[in-house]
């Protein structure tokens, strides 16, 4: 009988080679590379969002608080540096610090840091992360929070835990709807870290979870309808018929049945972005309209990557956690999203870095596996690094 070779088969699965790995200069390089192209290329083409008022003061004390806190920081930043683009890079260093910080806790390698890497590489998500906005306040608080999450997988930590919650609380006064739904996904991913175990299988799980969720919205029904139709809905019509000459006229949601009944083929329109008509219409948007592309197929990898998840926790925290969480916040951007292709970009952006998080998960667990076991803390992570390898 031939031996088995153990050793060259536990020397080819140790920890990847240097080159391997997505490196926090990668992260803050494409930061910086795309602040310049969106000031000195974008710019000429297209208008910065809100960056223009925010840096010169447009917004007065009578404006929500938090487009009034961007504001100061903007016109403070404007004030000491001088200069519009060292301003813009400041935000963008921000956000750029979070999803460094993201890819440190994740030890991001191998294959897990494609997903990651065509998203930081689309224009719908990188001209509006590198520039003066509540986006970019938003993707670094996203940054951080996902990544103090799955360090606290990794290797718990109260500092962890007390960063993520105070990054939710930036995401939620930022981008209330958003972050409601990033505080779903703390929730449940800290019961399932911390909680009893209730010895039940995912099926059972998502079973009990689809049960209490349709419970607490027949309970909350008639305040959700209320809010939906009486100042989402109103809201996003009125905004951008106001504000853009490129507002989708022939869309017209009015309550929150139609909200629903829509989803079919409202989020997709939204998730896209610009249609072929538009791009036809407007060239400038045809490298949108490929971002939109690549992040509609890059969330239905990321499902599919959720269930393939090795069993037990891992799996559960995508499959009970992320995944409802995305869903929250998938529809919750429809009305800002469907209305104009160019406006629902920005406002994409601030979720679009989740989508890759069952990758991070995934690519802690395989380098936590493979770490020596005097490292580690008490827990079979030789298992999980198994079903990676499948």
């Amino acid at each position: 009988m031939q031996d088995v070779p153990y050793a060259d088969l536990a020397a080819e699965h140790r920890a990847p080679p240097q080159r391997n790995t997505l490196g926090k200069a990668s992260v803050y390089a494409i930061f910086i590379c795309w602040t310049l192209f969106a000031v000195f290329v974008y710019s000429r083409y297209s208008q910065l969002g809100d960056a223009r008022a925010y840096m010169s003061g447009g917004y007065d004390d009578e404006a929500s608080a938090r487009t009034y806190m961007v504001t100061q920081i903007a016109t403070t930043l404007i004030g000491l540096l001088r200069v519009d683009v060292l301003a813009h890079l400041a935000f963008s260093m921000f956000a750029a610090t979070g999803v460094a910080y993201m890819v440190g806790q994740a030890r991001v390698h191998g294959h897990y840091r494609w997903p990651l890497l065509a998203l930081l590489l689309t224009p719908s998500f990188g001209v509006w992360a590198s520039v003066v906005g509540r986006e970019s306040l938003y993707i670094g608080c996203l940054g951080f929070f996902m990544g103090a999450l799955v360090g606290y997988f990794r290797a718990r930590g109260m500092h962890r835990l007390l960063l993520a919650m105070v990054a939710l609380a930036g995401m939620v006064f930022i981008r209330a709807p958003f972050g409601g739904a990033m505080a779903l996904f703390f929730v449940m991913a800290w019961m399932l870290m911390r909680g009893p175990r209730v010895g039940l299988s995912l099926g059972v799980q998502m079973m009990v979870l689809l049960a209490l969720g349709a419970l607490a919205i027949v309970i909350a029904w008639p305040q959700l309808d209320d809010y939906i139709a009486g100042e989402v809905l109103p809201k996003a019509r009125s905004y951008f018929t106001i504000y853009s000459d490129s507002t989708r006229m022939w869309i017209n949601i009015q309550t929150s049945r139609e909200l629903f009944s829509s989803l079919w083929w409202t989020l997709p329109l939204a998730v896209v972005g610009p249609t072929p008509g538009e791009v036809f219409a407007r060239p400038v948007l045809f490298p949108f309209f490929v971002s939109g592309l690549v992040v509609f197929f890059l969330l239905l990898y990321a499902i599919q990557q959720a269930f393939r998840a090795p069993k037990g926790l891992p799996r559960k925290i995508l499959v009970l956690g992320w995944l409802p969480a995305m869903l929250v916040t998938l529809i919750s951007y429809v009305p800002f999203g469907v209305y104009n292709a160019g406006s629902g970009i920005r406002y994409a952006s601030c979720f679009l870095l989740f989508l890759v998080f069952p990758w991070m998960l995934r690519s802690a667990l395989a380098a936590t596996a493979e770490q020596p076991a005097a490292l580690r803390r008490p827990r079979d992570f030789h298992q999980y690094r198994l079903a990676e390898l499948r």
